[in-house]
Parts: C-alpha cells; structure tokens; sequence
C-alpha cells in the first residue's frame, strides 16, 4: 500500500533529470502555479500501465470514488486531480498546494479508508518498464510546457 504514492513523495526532493518512455523523452521541471510563494501550487503527473483485464473494473471504482478517499486527497493539498486512459495507459495529473509533500503523502497513507482503497487498487496496475531506481510503482511525469 505504502508504494503506490512513495514516487510521489520521492518527486519533491529530486532534482531535474530525464526519463525516457517508448515515443516519449521529457524533461523534469516542477514549475508553481502562482509566483505567490503562500500559494504557490505545484503541477504533478504521473503514468502507469493498468492491466486489460482489469479496466471495467478500474472505471467502475473510478466512477464512485468513495467520500473518505476523496475528503484525505483534499486534506493532503491535493486538488484539480484527473485520471486519464488511453488503451492501458493511465495518466493522472493533480496540483499540490502544500508545503510538505512528504508528510502530506504519509497522512494519506496512514489513512485507514485509503489503506482500503489502495488494496483494491493497486492489483490493477503494473508499473511501466523503465521506472527510475527511486520509483516503486508510479512513474512521475515532468512537466514540459503550460499555459494558462
């Protein structure tokens, strides 16, 4: 359960590198939403491979999200979160307003409803082929052009 948010986490505290996904070469730069510094608010994806067999099913729990996992998304700074599918490729985006990433993600761990989900979940997914070293399921997306 721990390692499906742990790339999360881990995003915060690297520095700019390069990743390399078949078809696919970015850059990393987390740039703020604001230059508000106390609202600052930070764009973040992520890409995983979810299992054929296993897609009716992802969209049915996706389609009723249960009010516990949404309420601690919220309270961990998280908002705007969007998953997208394409085939078996699941793209999530999210803006995180907090100031620690870390203990955010930690919370959301600890969070007993969560804990459940995430059970649920995460047999459905199989990790891409080329993760960074530091990167246990999700593969972190690098943000490489916005405009508002």
């Amino acid at each position: 359960m721990a390692a499906l948010f742990s790339p999360l986490f881990r995003v915060a505290l690297r520095a700019p590198s390069r990743r390399c996904v078949p078809g696919l070469s970015v850059v990393t730069q987390h740039r703020p939403l604001s230059n508000d510094a106390e609202t600052s608010s930070k764009r973040m994806g992520w890409m995983i491979k979810l299992r054929p067999e296993h897609k009716e099913e992802y969209i049915r729990y996706h389609t009723a999200v249960w009010p516990g996992v949404l309420a601690t998304i919220r309270e961990c700074n998280i908002s705007n979160y969007s998953i997208f599918l394409r085939n078996d490729l699941l793209v999530g985006y999210f803006e995180y307003s907090g100031t620690n990433i870390k203990a955010d993600l930690a919370k959301m761990r600890k969070c007993p409803e969560t804990q459940k989900w995430f059970t649920l979940i995460k047999p459905m997914l199989q990790p891409l082929d080329n993760l960074k070293e530091d990167e246990d399921l999700m593969a972190m997306m690098d943000e490489v052009f916005h405009t508002d």
